[in-house]
């Protein structure tokens, strides 16, 4: 089983136990254990594994950050990149986040391997939109619009804010000049989805700034 198997695995961006199980119908546990010791695989999170030779590959490629945005989206299902992440990629934010910012509708966490840091912040069900299916240097990337980036981030932020005026909105340092006029269009298309008095406050200084 294991040569086989390994052979397989280096082409996989990433594999799971149970899926193993699924394939060669027997258990494949020990044979990871023994591949993580010797560091022929790496583990992305529980249950979930990569193969050092795949990642060997990918980045002498230069295609490293595009799978980190693929693994993203992977590593908790469903999500989508979005907030500091995605607003720092548009040029909205200039400060570059520390972690890959996601959205999500599950329960929010941190995931953190020894590739990057996935921080995953929960919305409800009605605003989990607003994002794209994306090719990257040959990964799928799920990835929010510019303007639901800026949507999510001013929504969430919104929640630490006892007051809303335009000198705390200034404070924000966003470059809206990277916002175009379709850009507000779908912008407001949030803003009246999510019924919400504070985000009515935000959305009437932006439009003044």
């Amino acid at each position: 089983m294991g040569k086989n198997i390994f052979i397989k695995l280096e082409d996989l961006p990433v594999f799971t136990i149970s899926a193993l199980k699924n394939q060669f119908k027997q258990n494949p546990l020990p044979l990871i254990k023994y591949k993580l010791k010797t560091g022929k695989i790496m583990k992305l999170k529980k249950g979930f594994y990569v193969s050092s030779e795949f990642v060997k590959k990918i980045k002498y490629q230069g295609r490293f950050e595009a799978y980190l945005e693929y693994l993203a989206g992977k590593l908790l299902c469903p999500s989508y990149l979005s907030l500091e992440y995605a607003l720092n990629k548009y040029a909205i934010l200039s400060e570059m986040p520390f972690a890959l910012t996601l959205i999500t509708n599950k329960t929010p966490r941190t995931i953190q391997n020894q590739f990057a840091v996935f921080s995953y912040t929960n919305i409800k069900k009605d605003l989990f939109t607003g994002f794209d299916y994306n090719i990257k240097k040959g990964f799928e990337i799920k990835q929010a619009s510019k303007s639901k980036a800026l949507f999510d981030f001013l929504y969430l932020k919104k929640r630490t804010l006892k007051i809303i005026n335009r000198q705390i909105v200034e404070s924000l340092r966003l470059n809206l000049g990277e916002m175009q006029a379709r850009d507000w269009q779908e912008f407001e298309n949030y803003f009246v989805l999510a019924k919400s008095k504070k985000m009515e406050a935000i959305f009437n200084i932006l439009k003044k700034l």
